[in-house]
């Protein structure tokens, strides 16, 4: 049987050229794209297949065990850091109570909510991506959108006047910054293997048109807790720019057929060119950047599959990402399992459970995932949701109320045809001519 040398310069290049993502200071964080993915806490590099490998990982278009087909997903995920949510609404509570002349409005009050207000880190996150993709043979077609928004706090504590007292906070100028944009990609990707190796390499190639809003609002005069995007949509702010995607496998198996439990290596690297868009006007007069950079992410993954029916998977972050809350970065660790259920062709169940954790922030807590699907011939829908161990209030003045620091869901429907996407497994290696 004739051997393939399992790595060759081509490889050994790519794999260098990857690589190079992890010495970005900042990056945009990573979406929990698809249920598949999300209910296994967010891993999904090693594991890649379908249509979805263009987001995770585009070399997972070039295995000969995948599916060819269609997949919608969506999915949407809040988070809350530190204090500032609780201090933002306590202000603005103490705003009202001083100019009626409240019990509410004290000094030692309108401290702590200012300390909230500003702590390090502090604010609100959210993240909403979706789309379509297509799968044919070892290339794929999507148009995906994935959309950033985000709200970092400016404490005044100067402009305070005697409290209590109808002008302690008439003047204070506290606001809330929003930050964020919407991108939307139209491209397409590609995966190989090399020489039989079981070393495969993919890219994507895209367009992404990048919405960018700015906004910010005094706290003092709009209740934080209903919300205000009118103005941060109106200011918005479109460009065009072109950006690439690299992704490399390993599947231990092809290279070493008598290796049990299928392990694979996945690393994969987004917008690899770091491309960058308009900021609006209002964001320039506000003193940011004149770009907003959708800077290069990069991951590496884990999967092994002890039964056809069993997959284990890992991923982490290679990129500590930066968010649209000042001072505060994303540096990711999910860990997942699938048990596929009833594992048949025509029909599978099957549950996913995971965790995952910011390894960037000390104060971040474990969040949990878990999510199911029903496959019935070819057509697939699948539910996941996170929710976070960790709480945080919301307000801290009259009724008090708190929320999980994050919390998230994601659901898809698909139709696949041949290859097992979601069945492939530790099954039997395929057979090559030169075995």
């Amino acid at each position: 049987m004739t051997k393939t040398r399992p790595f060759g310069a081509a490889s050994c290049l790519f794999l260098s050229a990857a690589l190079t993502l992890a010495a970005p200071a900042g990056a945009t964080p990573w979406h929990d794209f698809g249920p598949r993915a999300m209910g296994m806490g967010g891993a999904g590099v090693a594991l890649a297949q379908g249509p979805e490998a263009v987001y995770w990982n585009p070399a997972g278009l070039g295995q000969l065990y995948n599916a060819d087909g269609f997949s919608m997903p969506i999915g949407l995920r809040t988070e809350l850091t530190g204090t500032a949510l609780r201090g933002a609404n306590d202000l603005f509570q103490l705003s009202e109570a001083c100019r009626g002349g409240g019990s509410l409005c004290t000094a030692s009050a309108v401290s702590r909510a200012l300390d909230d207000l500003g702590g390090r880190g502090s604010g609100a996150l959210a993240d909403v991506a979706g789309g379509f993709a297509i799968k044919i043979g070892k290339a794929a077609f999507f148009a995906l959108n994935e959309s950033y928004a985000g709200a970092t706090p400016r404490a005044d504590r100067i402009n305070v006047g005697a409290c209590p007292g109808v002008n302690c906070l008439s003047n204070n100028d506290s606001a809330l910054i929003l930050r964020g944009g919407s991108f939307t990609e139209f491209g397409a990707g590609y995966g190989l293997e090399l020489k039989e190796t079981g070393l495969l390499i993919g890219a994507n190639l895209k367009g992404i048109l990048g919405k960018v809003g700015f906004d910010e609002f005094r706290i003092i005069t709009q209740d934080p807790g209903l919300g205000k995007l009118s103005n941060f949509k109106d200011n918005a702010r479109v460009s065009f720019m072109p950006a690439v995607d690299l992704g490399l496998l390993w599947d231990l198996r092809e290279t070493w057929p008598d290796l049990r439990g299928r392990p694979r290596l996945g690393l994969t690297g987004r917008n690899v060119n770091c491309p960058t868009f308009s900021q609006p006007a209002a964001a320039k007069a506000a003193g940011e950047t004149d770009r907003f950079a959708l800077q290069g992410q990069a991951r590496l993954g884990a999967a092994l599959s002890p039964a056809d029916s069993w997959h284990l998977v890992g991923d982490i972050d290679l990129t500590h990402n930066n968010t649209e809350v000042d001072g505060f970065t994303s540096r990711v660790l999910a860990l997942g399992t699938e048990v596929d259920l009833f594992n048949q062709p025509e029909f599978n169940l099957p549950l996913r459970f995971g965790l995952k954790k910011n390894l960037a922030e000390s104060s971040s807590g474990l969040t949990f995932t878990a999510g199911f699907g029903l496959n019935f011939l070819h057509v697939l829908i699948d539910l996941a949701g996170q929710l976070s161990a960790k709480s945080a209030d919301e307000r801290s003045l009259g009724v008090s109320r708190s929320a999980a620091t994050n919390l998230g869901a994601s659901f898809r429907f698909a139709m696949l045809y041949g290859g097992g996407e979601e069945r492939d497994g530790a099954g039997p290696r395929r057979r090559r001519a030169a075995d």
